[in-house]
């Protein structure tokens, strides 16, 4: 549904962070860390 776009909910923000990979050349690991960061709160590993 439309929920999935709404910006209230957190689905919105993972959903445009998926697309990165096919906007910007990163690699594997580069997106590893960036959700680590991000989404787990995790402190940066480089």
């Amino acid at each position: 549904g439309g929920m999935g776009y709404a910006k209230e909910f957190h689905v919105e923000r993972y959903l445009r962070e998926s697309l990165i990979p096919r906007i910007a050349p990163v690699s594997p690991q580069l997106i590893l860390c960036h959700i680590a960061e991000r989404v787990l709160g995790l402190p940066k590993s480089y």
